[in-house]
């Protein structure tokens, strides 16, 4: 967003007890007002608790039911959102139902992004899922491929390209000034298979160098590929980092570092390295 030179963002997002989404809007984006939902009772006291700044503001209660108020708010409803509706499910009814009035009442130059679980087991049997992709998102997925195609990682880039125009679709049908620019979508895996897919829902002025600035080499958030990076302790990142960019690493430069690893997570850990995050986990 500061890319786009937009000031005094809203973000709104889940930010669980952990917030880290929140302390990188607040810190890099300068978002002055954070809205957190939370659905678990306990949950939510813990996030009431944990939240890292005076400005975040917890909602107890499901998106469905916290959104629809928040846009109509005089404090939020004219400034631009970045909202990042991160679920830890599949995409199903109540999202569609989220991202449709997200679409609908985000204000001009507001970024919405989501993300969903895309394994294909949430989607029912491999010889029903295109019905069910279908049934969500319209004749926007064609039910009717080789079941296959719905299965693994060939599933991700279905479903993504899916929502991208299920998402643009909604844009038209409301006549959204400014249309939607898709400018998101991710496949990655860990433990599960994950999907990232959004984009900007620009004001009619701003269009062109919204499209601009996502078709340009410098913005990497639309990609085919399935993202697959190796889980890797602080100090394993840390040797790998050190040996790069200059030197191209292989698993006997890693096991002569002290560990192992296998040759696709090589591969993944040097290409994105740059990108790549640090967590620590504090026992006391």
């Amino acid at each position: 967003m500061l890319l786009l030179g937009l000031k005094d963002l809203v973000y709104v997002g889940f930010g669980s007890v952990w917030f880290v989404d929140f302390q990188i809007a607040h810190r890099l984006l300068k978002a002055s007002d954070l809205v957190s939902i939370e659905l678990d009772d306990v949950g939510f006291v813990r996030a009431q608790f944990n939240a890292p700044f005076s400005s975040v503001v917890v909602k107890h209660g499901h998106s469905n039911v916290v959104l629809p108020p928040l846009y109509l708010d005089d404090q939020y409803k004219n400034r631009p959102w970045v909202m990042w509706l991160d679920y830890d499910f599949e995409w199903d009814e109540s999202v569609c139902e989220d991202v449709r009035l997200a679409i609908e009442r985000l204000p001009q130059n507001s970024m919405l992004i989501t993300t969903f679980n895309a394994m294909g087991n949430k989607y029912g049997q491999p010889k029903n899922r295109g019905q069910r992709l279908a049934a969500l998102l319209g004749g926007l997925v064609n039910p009717n491929r080789d079941k296959a195609e719905y299965d693994g990682d060939s599933l991700s880039p279905i479903l993504r390209k899916g929502v991208l125009d299920y998402m643009g679709s909604i844009a038209g049908e409301c006549s959204r000034p400014g249309g939607f620019v898709p400018g998101f979508s991710l496949g990655y895996r860990d433990q599960a298979s994950m999907a990232t897919v959004g984009g900007i829902l620009p004001a009619p002025e701003s269009r062109s160098s919204v499209q601009e600035l996502v078709s340009s080499n410098d913005w990497r958030s639309l990609q085919e590929e399935i993202l697959v990076a190796p889980h890797l302790t602080a100090k394993e990142a840390t040797l790998l980092q050190n040996e790069l960019p200059k030197r191209h690493i292989d698993r006997q430069v890693v096991q002569r570092l002290g560990f192992d690893l296998l040759d696709h997570q090589i591969a993944a850990f040097q290409k994105y390295y740059l990108y790549y995050p640090s967590f620590a986990q504090i026992v006391t």
